[in-house]
């Protein structure tokens, strides 16, 4: 598989990781000018907004790790439009999934954490 294959095939153990937790996941690989969200899931009344992450080693460093400030700022921004575009209202959060799916591995690691988001206005990690 190439790396745009393996990505795909993260997303969908992703998706299943999030429904055999409670997720109902609403929409995958959505397309907006403000850029892409990975997967949007709702559970408890909270949309999720949820950027995966995949690597097919992990001593280069935990896959969250590539949903940097630019990254995450983007995310923001699509989920905004979507949001927008939808007329959802309510609460909503951000998730990051990271995968670890080695090539002798026949099922990957998944470990799922809320994404810290930064406002407008305000700095920080």
């Amino acid at each position: 598989m190439d790396a745009r294959e393996i990505g795909r095939a993260a997303e969908v153990a992703v998706a299943r990781w999030l429904e055999s937790r409670g997720f109902l996941v609403l929409e995958r690989n959505v397309r907006l000018q403000r850029g892409e969200l990975d997967l949007v899931a709702r559970r408890s009344g909270v949309t999720w907004f949820v950027e995966s992450k995949c690597r097919s080693r992990s001593d280069v460093g935990p896959p969250h790790r590539a949903a940097d400030r630019r990254k995450r700022a983007a995310l923001f921004a699509a989920a905004m439009e979507y949001r927008h575009r939808r007329r959802l209202a309510g609460d909503f959060g951000f998730l990051v999934a990271s995968v670890v799916w080695a090539p002798d591995q026949a099922e990957p690691i998944i470990e799922v954490a809320r994404l810290p988001m930064m406002p407008r206005g305000r700095t920080g990690s």
